[in-house]
């Protein structure tokens, strides 16, 4: 028989019982539309993680000194950790091959009292030394940054993001060079930092848009932030050097400064934003595997109705076939036919099932706003999964009838 007179009759055959049909397929079709919707979504919410942790800044692990604990001989419990800019610095020199920096920073636990030309705002400062711009990826739009000589000699200057800056004068380009008071200290802005873009889910409990920067040692001699006890120690390690690593390093440095256990948790906390990356990466692999397996089940089941639909048709064909096979008709013909006809039916369901998946998901990346929530990406181990769900369900709607 020719290949053509055998989709001939495939179809034929198909078209006895439009309304079974699509009753049948609908399964594999919405399947496979869910499948690849859902396997998109969870690859582009783990790119769209990566880049808002990316745009953060540096992978950076943060010290929080806290209070320590009992368990560890030779150390009291109950002692407030103290660590100083100079400790930190100290840690830094002592573990250069593994750190590129130990930046000690200053937090406000309360937003400060902001006055500029009779505007008055509150604002969360963050103190801290040059090297902030770069490992926080600011870049600086009017002005410049405070540098070295700035934090050395302690000069009452002060960086605003852009946002804080837009809130309290018109035109901050004309503001640079006046004096602000923080607190009713007076303050000189020098430069106002660029918009940082994203709906930046990950910060310090303060957009980074609306942070008001000055010098370390500015806010311990004017706004009362105490020299010997820094708010939060972020440690950066050097590429190829893995965070926890790093960490117990500057931690037995410090611990030997400060006077805790560099084990003891409660002397400090520490909370490591590379891991965050990891876990966006695992969550993604084990969705993409349960969503596999799961879409791969609902898929065969659809694939099951399929088969049971041609089973039910060859039932009614019974008096056909027998009377192809007494004029000669081989098992072997008789059995392509019936896997054409599965294979017919399951692929295309298959085929539009992808096709509005794919349709899906572009029209969830149109719709959603750029760089504002994650959208669908049709990624490799998406497609190949699919394919794999598909594959198997179109085996066993054709096996399954053909066999029989």
């Amino acid at each position: 028989m020719e290949l053509r007179e055998r989709f001939q009759q495939a179809f034929e055959s198909i078209a006895d019982h439009p309304r079974r049909l699509v009753a049948s397929a609908m399964g594999v079709f919405w399947g496979s539309a869910a499948i690849l919707v859902m396997l998109g979504w969870g690859s582009g919410f783990t790119s769209f993680m990566t880049v808002e942790m990316a745009r953060f800044g540096r992978p950076s692990v943060f010290v929080i000194p806290g209070v320590t604990s009992s368990g560890f001989p030779g150390y009291r419990a109950g002692v407030p950790v103290r660590v100083s800019r100079r400790e930190a610095l100290v840690a830094e020199r002592a573990n250069h091959e593994l750190v590129s920096a130990v930046v000690a920073e200053h937090f406000s636990r309360e937003r400060l009292l902001v006055e500029a030309r009779g505007r008055v705002r509150r604002l969360d400062m963050t103190a801290t030394d040059e090297r902030f711009p770069y490992h926080r990826k600011f870049e600086v739009g009017l002005g410049r940054f405070f540098d070295s000589v700035d934090v050395e000699r302690r000069r009452p200057v002060v960086v605003l993001g852009h946002d804080a800056a837009h809130d309290l004068f018109d035109d901050p380009a004309e503001a640079l060079g006046r004096s602000i008071r923080i607190n009713g200290e007076p303050f000189e802005l020098i430069g106002v930092l660029a918009e940082k873009r994203g709906r930046q889910y990950n910060n310090t409990n303060r957009p980074d848009n609306r942070l008001l920067l000055v010098p370390s040692s500015s806010a311990e001699a004017r706004l009362g932030f105490d020299e010997d006890a820094v708010s939060v120690i972020n440690l950066y390690p050097r590429a190829g050097v893995a965070a926890d690593v790093a960490l117990r390093s500057v931690l037995a440095s410090l611990g030997r400064a400060a006077g805790f256990h560099p084990e003891d948790g409660d002397a400090v906390r520490h909370f490591d934003m590379t891991s965050f990356v990891r876990m966006f990466q695992m969550m993604d692999v084990a969705f993409a595997v349960f969503l596999g397996f799961a879409g791969t089940v609902t898929l065969l089941v659809g694939g099951v109705g399929i088969a049971n639909y041609h089973l039910a048709m060859l039932e009614e064909r019974a008096v056909e076939i027998g009377v192809c096979k007494a004029i000669g008709a081989r098992d072997r013909t008789l059995m392509v036919q019936a896997a054409l006809e599965s294979l017919l039916v399951a692929g295309t369901a298959a085929l539009l099932g992808v096709g509005l998946g794919l349709a899906g998901c572009l029209a969830l990346e149109h719709l959603t706003p750029p760089g504002m929530f994650p959208v669908p990406v049709v990624s490799g181990p998406a497609i190949a999964i699919t394919l794999f769900a598909l594959v198997g369900v179109s085996l066993v709607a054709a096996l399954v009838p053909a066999l029989r």
